[in-house]
């Protein structure tokens, strides 16, 4: 019966992956299309086209506008191909701009009031952690970021939803008794939070996975993690079908999937309880078993970015929460409390940063796409034996 279902939600899959996207190839020079994109500095990004989803990221130029979401029709005076990745130039033929919702528009008062007094630098990095707008963070910062392998902690992902849901737990478990309501207090929270940033798919499948895990925890006493990350997975492709091809969603889910079915067995080896070991073991699975992605879609092997997460990730969070601690504060002016340690943070977040994108090898070039292949067999082979090991009977 499970068999016929997950065929069935394969199938539901494929006919809307077919459905609702479209090819580049079906875009045509000096043709108008109906379009939905999000402008940046003159930089756009092609979100939808005549209602449907492009397989292929799609960026461009556009005549001068404001920064924000436009939806209207446009002529492709040009389309060219780099990389994989599609360039258009767009000419306006009649667009309107959606407007920020308030939600939005109050937590940018809120960050332009706390970030007053900072230098540019902390400002466009608080800018990617807070509101997810990392289209201000200077290129040769980016590449050093992308370089050690990094790029998860400074773009809206499951670590910036995590923190959030500490943070929130915290205050609520200070404050409220019940342990129900605490649990919606923090859905409320995290969904208050998601529409006043800037929409990312890697933040938006976070957030349906705390969501459909909160959720669990409310109706039920005990949490699959592993059903939750087989629906918040479903959920994502409905509401956007072609996610699945995309990088971020692979990395995402397979992520969780290292956490979910690998981490357990590798946490074995960690008989004696340490906690150091069990983070050095926890960061290790996910960076090894995403290998077979990076390797796939950039070529590339991040052979020392384990040392360098084993370093950042502690740091980082600590740098994002205390930012968030500030935003937070700032609804009663009281941002200005935290901003020694914040630029404190900052300097030695850099400095570091600086330090490890000198070294060498920590990210490595390997062509070799067969890789992924071996992955799957090995993945395929665990999740046999396990089932093998549940359907074996008991001895007497």
């Amino acid at each position: 019966m499970k068999k016929l279902f997950l065929l069935m939600i394969l199938f539901i899959v494929l006919m809307l992956r077919f459905s609702l996207s479209v090819r580049v190839t079906e875009i045509f020079q000096k043709e108008v299309y109906r379009m939905n994109l999000s402008l940046e500095d003159g930089r756009i990004k092609v979100l939808k086209i005549n209602n449907k989803y492009p397989l292929k990221n799609i960026y461009g130029k556009l005549g001068y506008k404001e920064n924000g979401k436009y939806e209207g029709y446009f002529l492709v005076k040009s389309i060219k191909e780099y990389e994989n990745i599609y360039f258009v130039e767009l000419e306006d033929i009649k667009s309107t701009k959606i407007e920020d919702s308030f939600l939005e528009k109050y937590l940018q008062t809120l960050f332009n009031r706390a970030e007053e007094n900072y230098s540019y630098g902390i400002r466009n990095i608080n800018r990617a952690i807070l509101l997810g707008d990392n289209t201000r963070i200077k290129k040769d910062l980016k590449d050093k970021i992308r370089y050690i392998g990094l790029s998860h902690i400074f773009a809206m992902s499951g670590l910036h939803i995590g923190l959030v849901i500490v943070i929130f737990y915290f205050i609520f478990k200070k404050t409220v008794k019940n342990k129900r309501l605490i649990e919606i207090l923090l859905l409320i929270s995290i969904t208050l939070y998601y529409f006043s940033v800037k929409e990312s798919p890697s933040f938006t499948r976070a957030y349906i996975m705390a969501v459909v895990y909160l959720l669990g925890k409310l109706f039920y006493e005990k949490i699959d993690l592993r059903k939750t990350l087989f629906v918040s997975a479903i959920i994502s492709i409905l509401i956007n079908p072609i996610a699945i091809f995309s990088v971020s969603f692979q990395l995402s889910y397979g992520a969780m999937i290292a956490i979910t079915y690998i981490f357990p067995y590798v946490r074995k080896i960690n008989y004696k309880k340490f906690k150091i070991l069990d983070y050095i073991l926890f960061t290790s699975t996910i960076q090894i078993f995403l290998i077979p992605i990076t390797v796939y879609y950039f070529s590339t092997v991040q052979v020392l970015s384990l040392i360098s997460n084993l370093i950042f990730l502690p740091l980082a969070s600590f740098y994002i929460t205390i930012n968030y601690i500030a935003l937070f504060l700032e609804n009663f002016y009281l941002s200005f409390l935290l901003k020694p340690i914040i630029e404190i943070l900052y300097k030695i977040l850099i400095y570091l940063i600086d330090l490890f994108s000198e070294l060498l090898y920590l990210s490595v070039e390997y062509e070799n796409k067969k890789l992924i292949y071996i992955y799957i067999v090995v993945f395929v082979i665990i999740i046999i034996c396990k089932n093998m090991k549940k359907s074996l009977p008991l001895e007497d």
